[in-house]
């Protein structure tokens, strides 16, 4: 095993990398080591990636970081020093040290790495001459190769730039000219592309265990602030999140918190959570903690008017906060919504369905009509051809037809306004083809 990088203190004692473990132990005693983890670097970068996909379409990942192209950017954020600003400071939230390259290509670029932020790019004149005053022992190349530069008296990248391309394809083989064309930008970059993936799944983990929702609040914040980033990189919303909280040892627990509109506000998930954490029973120790979605909404905020009247939409998110934060606490079962079905006959015209899974139908509903309906129509008495329902019943209008299925005669039916002798108002029918007649509603 040999040391990969290693801190100030530990270079002060004699310690740099490629040096054998035994080695550097053997120089400090003292000294802690850290074991690479291959898959948290790659679940790192993942995560860098998306924050920097925010700035630029092209997002590179490499093996030991990420490519950005900077060209294109600068109209978006009006100069490339507010970019490289914005950009380090969304940086330096997830990372203590960076290490930054600048050049004309991807290639170049990270040859060119050294440690710490630059917001200013470096004019032409001078990436050239960093760039060209480049060792040769940065290059991917042999030892073999690396012993011919020196014997050759080959130090910098501009002695190699100097020598023919045939000579040194030559001398050296084909790959390091295919090197300095990557280098130079003559040949283009290969490398795959970057693209958010299509679903959310990210965890964190505490190997001490979490033994209290309260403490469990933090890794939830955190775990929905890479959400809200990775919905701020892929320009959508989100409709529905899930929690599930592993044990070292038993059953583990979840949540599922269903939005009624689209949503991408850490701040606003975190509030859902938190109510409906209280609702349910959780394991004794909670090692590891799981967000997940794939349930996502295209386009612009519900609140967004492009034609500048917001108040629309405005009152129609506090209308959906509501919502959540009801279900939330209550359960989304508690819940209930009176609509209008599409069905012509008024019993069966309205519906109760949860809030939010109701989209608008147009019915041809005209005329006079009560609010409240009985629970069902009760037949009148016809005395001497004159309706009575308690007391004597006088048409005011009508007829008028509503019909739903016109092949079931029992869904054909003439509507009137009637009143009795005190002015009380009625709603009544009489089914079509027949001399039955209902009172079907009360005017207030």
């Amino acid at each position: 095993m040999r040391v990969l990088c290693c801190s100030e203190s530990a270079k002060q004692s004699g310690i740099e990398p490629q040096l054998s473990l035994s080695t550097a132990l053997a120089l400090c005693p003292e000294l802690l080591t850290l074991q690479r983890q291959p898959e948290r670097e790659k679940t790192r970068l993942q995560q860098l990636a998306l924050i920097a996909y925010s700035f630029s379409p092209v997002v590179i990942i490499d093996e030991k970081g990420l490519w950005l192209e900077l060209s294109g950017c600068e109209k978006l954020f009006h100069s490339y020093r507010q970019l490289l600003q914005q950009l380090q400071t969304k940086l330096l939230h997830h990372c203590t040290d960076v290490a930054m390259g600048i050049a004309g290509s991807a290639y170049a670029a990270r040859l060119l790495c050294q440690p710490g932020f630059r917001c200013e790019l470096p004019q032409s004149i001078e990436l050239e001459q960093q760039f060209r005053r480049t060792s040769l022992n940065l290059l991917r190349v042999t030892k073999r190769q690396q012993q011919s530069f020196q014997q050759l008296g080959l130090t910098y990248l501009d002695d190699l730039l100097a020598l023919p391309r045939a000579e040194l394809a030559s001398r050296f083989g084909t790959a390091i000219v295919e090197q300095l064309q990557l280098l130079l930008g003559e040949k283009p970059c290969q490398l795959k592309l970057f693209n958010p993936p299509a679903t959310f799944h990210d965890l964190l983990q505490s190997p001490q265990g979490i033994l209290s929702k309260q403490g469990l609040l933090f890794p939830m914040k955190a775990l929905l602030q890479r959400l809200s980033i990775y919905l701020q990189a892929r320009q959508c919303y989100c409709r529905k999140i899930e929690w599930r909280f592993e044990p070292l040892i038993g059953d583990h627990s979840s949540m599922c918190i269903t939005l009624s509109g689209s949503q991408n506000s850490w701040s606003t998930l975190l509030d859902l959570s938190r109510l409906q954490l209280d609702r349910i029973n959780l394991p004794g120790s909670i090692e590891t903690i799981i967000l997940s979605t794939d349930d996502f909404a295209e386009g612009l905020p519900e609140r967004l008017d492009l034609f500048g009247d917001t108040s629309a939409g405005e009152e129609r998110l506090e209308t959906n906060r509501l919502i959540d934060s009801l279900s939330a606490r209550l359960g989304p079962e508690a819940l209930q919504q009176p609509v209008m079905g599409d069905n012509y006959l008024p019993e069966e015209a309205g519906k109760i369905v949860a809030p939010g899974e109701h989209q608008p139908v147009t019915v041809g509903h005209s005329g006079l009509q009560p609010l409240w309906l009985l629970p069902k129509p009760i037949a009148l008495q016809l005395r001497n051809q004159q309706l009575f329902w308690r007391q004597p019943l006088y048409i005011l209008s009508g007829p008028r037809r509503l019909s739903d299925n016109w092949w079931q005669s029992d869904q054909q039916r003439d509507y009137y306004l009637a009143c009795d002798n005190e002015g009380s108002r009625y709603w009544l029918f009489k089914q079509a083809g027949t001399d039955r007649w209902f009172v079907q509603g009360l005017f207030s």
